[in-house]
């Protein structure tokens, strides 16, 4: 078993940065009044740093859980808290995840297993908690882990139908699975985050100056322009803010400046919801003391380090760096040469003598290929003979039958070689498809890490 892991910095390092926070002063006051005053909000500790992480509360697959094996270990040894990050206002298709099947010839194939159908562009915290209508236990899955982690995903999600929505169903699926390698842990929505003081504090702060904020942002977004994350519209009588405001049938949609207003002038409105670097913002300036994201997530964070620094001139807390890949036990050999072997089928088919060794083209075909050669271009005598060969090739096909037949064979093997390897090097399956053993050998690997 092989375990790609990457851990930024060690876990020494980690915990030496959850103990040196920035302690600029924002909207007249310190940060670390800020921080304590939003943990006590969100019922986190305030005597000791928290080490946090976090992701859409779907099923993970182990290079995310890594995350929070590493805010377990570094948590341990220092006493420090944890806190784990619900994005709540996730929409899209969660309900439905993939698992590997054996066909009925041994060869690997990829079946999507439904959940729960979901409603598109509404928040999954907008979305009820569900009851899985189907069994997917008739399946024939590729190994047996992968039979035993759909039973223990379903049976999860059964006994957490009574949750308040979808998205805290799945963080308490999600808690379930982890439990054997990771503890449980203060859970804490993006919505929760957005109506803290701190931020209905940065809210007021866009309202106010719509521009200031947008313009910082739109910079910040094209100085990493590889995060892929797109601009805020500008214009003179309206701005768009790193908002999400819910419509009456519960869909998300873009927010502006004149719903920063009406929320502020309003609380009975309904909430607007933080998109994707406001919410890491309040996480770092408030809810912890270091976010362990995945390569993505720090990749775009860049950008939301450099929006607070030029727009509130204050620094966020840092973050730390955990992936991992790990490959299911599917039993899938390296797969050989497709087009060696679709070479070699397409010259047995086309000169079928060669089957018996020698030269190619063998000899009768040589002879005949000499005969057409020596005609008239489009004579009709030309076309004739080549008729002629193809008939005689056909005749040599049903000779030598059996050789045909193999090298189609092969051909077909090879395909389904490479298909079965691309499918047995995928790393995203969701981790409870793993044998325990693989995600303990993980733990084991994180817990002893001290790669800098």
């Amino acid at each position: 078993m092989s375990i790609d892991l990457h851990i930024q910095p060690q876990l020494e390092a980690i915990a030496a940065r959850a103990r040196a926070q920035p302690d600029g002063t924002l909207f007249g006051h310190a940060q670390r009044q800020w921080r304590e005053k939003t943990r006590l909000e969100l019922g986190l500790a305030t005597e000791r740093p928290i080490i946090a992480t976090g992701h859409q509360t779907l099923l993970w697959h182990p290079g995310i859980l890594i995350k929070y094996m590493v805010m377990d270990a570094v948590a341990d040894s220092n006493d420090f808290g944890r806190a784990n990050l619900i994005v709540d206002q996730h929409v899209d298709h969660y309900g439905a995840f993939d698992v590997p099947i054996r066909r009925g010839d041994g060869s690997l194939a990829v079946r999507s297993v439904e959940l729960a159908p979901s409603r598109k562009d509404v928040p999954m915290g907008l979305q009820g908690a569900f009851t899985p209508s189907r069994d997917p236990m008739h399946l024939p899955f590729a190994c047996e882990s992968v039979r035993e982690g759909v039973q223990r995903i379903f049976a999860a999600v059964h006994r957490h139908a009574d949750a308040p929505n979808a998205a805290l169903q799945m963080a308490m699926v999600l808690s379930e699975l982890m439990a054997r390698w990771v503890k449980p842990v203060t859970n804490v929505t993006a919505t929760d985050l957005g109506q803290t003081a701190l931020g209905r504090a940065l809210l007021q702060a866009m309202a106010d100056d719509p521009h200031a904020c947008a313009e910082a942002y739109n910079a910040a977004v094209a100085e990493v322009a590889e995060a892929g994350i797109g601009p805020l519209l500008v214009r003179d009588d309206y701005v768009e803010l790193p908002l999400w405001r819910i419509r009456p049938d519960g869909r998300r949609m873009r927010a502006y400046d004149n719903d920063a207003q009406a929320v502020l002038d309003d609380p009975s409105l309904p909430p607007l919801l933080p998109r994707a670097l406001f919410m890491t913002a309040l996480v770092r300036l408030g809810m912890c003391d270091v976010f362990i994201h995945g390569t993505g997530g720090a990749n775009y964070d860049r950008a939301m380090e450099i929006w607070i620094r030029n727009w509130l001139g204050v620094e966020v807390a840092p973050i730390a760096v955990a992936t991992a890949t790990l490959r299911l036990p599917l039993g899938v050999d390296q797969p050989g040469d497709v087009v060696q072997t679709q070479h070699e089928a397409r010259r047995i088919w086309h000169d079928p003598e060669s089957v018996t060794g020698g030269t190619s083209p063998g000899e009768q075909k040589h002879a005949m290929l000499k005969q057409v050669d020596g005609l008239p271009r489009r004579s009709p005598q030309r076309k004739a003979a080549f008729f002629q060969m193809h008939q005689q090739l056909e005749q040599l096909r049903r000779v030598h039958v059996e050789a045909v037949q193999q090298a189609h064979k092969r051909v077909e093997q090879a395909r389904r070689a490479v298909s079965d390897a691309a499918i047995a090097q995928r790393r995203d399956w969701p981790f409870a498809l793993y044998p325990n053993e693989m995600i303990d050998a993980l733990a084991t690997a994180v817990s002893t890490c001290h790669i800098s």
